[in-house]
């Protein structure tokens, strides 16, 4: 039976590369396949839907909207990406968790996973102690201090999240490594996989 599901999630914590390795996947799908592959930032759809129905001005507002409006625009920003991916393939750039002060807030909640039904959900992850030198190295970014031990936890916690949307879903679950020097071996990688 074929699987006409066009829709990769690729996440991972922040500092990990995630964007270089998706930029690097997206050209080798290009150079070696001679296909293109649409690329959408989660938090940006919703933010689209959002001020489409006038709900918010700007993108700040998203997390003062009431729950309720949150829950239903995210599912309608799922919607909108699974047909999208009717027509291309398409890789969703988001984040499995957020580390909020009050502990994890699950990025990819069961009623957009359902909507979205992706084919594979990629976990890029690194080594704790790069992932801590490239945040604190980075002046592009104002990045939240953690600990290794804290780094770990995050990634770990990632895994059991994405865990759970291939148990809602079927999708298949892969962890992608973005070694030090490496980031070309990840994208061809994650090309694999687009392509699969």
């Amino acid at each position: 039976m074929a699987d006409d599901r066009n829709i990769v999630i690729v996440t991972g914590i922040p500092g990990v590369g995630k964007t270089t390795v998706i930029n690097e996947a997206v050209e080798e799908v290009k150079q070696n396949h001679n296909e293109s592959v649409l690329v959408l930032n989660f938090g940006t759809e919703i933010f689209q839907i959002a001020s489409k129905k006038g709900l918010i001005e700007d993108r700040d507002h998203l997390r003062k909207m009431p729950t309720a409006k949150q829950r239903e625009v995210q599912r309608m920003a799922g919607e909108a990406i699974a047909e999208k991916a009717k027509k291309a393939k398409v890789i969703i750039d988001t984040h499995t968790l957020i580390q909020t002060n009050n502990g994890f807030l699950i990025g990819l909640p069961e009623w957009v996973v359902r909507a979205i039904q992706p084919k594979t959900l990629v976990l890029v992850e690194a080594d704790p102690e790069r992932i801590a030198e490239r945040r604190s190295s980075d002046e592009t970014r104002t990045r939240d201090a953690q600990l290794v031990e804290d780094i770990d936890t995050h990634q770990r916690m990632c895994r059991a999240a994405a865990t759970t949307v291939g148990t809602l879903t079927g999708a298949t679950v892969r962890i992608i490594k973005n070694r030090e020097g490496k980031v070309e071996e990840a994208g061809k990688e994650l090309a694999a996989t687009i392509m699969e």
